[in-house]
């Protein structure tokens, strides 16, 4: 019996850790694809615009700290 379970929650663990795996590599990909949107938008723009698109980007990479807003 001891057994079954072991195995049992060897099995529900390496679900979850596989479904975090995933989870955390779409996240990324969502991430590289817009941080390659706002770099060809400051390429594009100039002057008042750029600054914004800077600032969007610095935003974007201050979403990986856990607690900023």
């Amino acid at each position: 019996m001891d057994e079954m379970v072991a195995i049992l929650a060897v099995i529900i663990g390496g679900g979850f850790g596989f479904l975090l795996l995933v989870g955390f590599v779409l996240w990324i990909r969502d991430f590289c694809r817009e941080l390659q949107y706002v770099n060809s938008e400051i390429d594009r723009t100039e002057g008042e615009e750029r600054q914004y698109w800077i600032w969007q980007r610095r935003e974007l990479w201050l979403s990986l700290l856990p607690f900023y807003r």
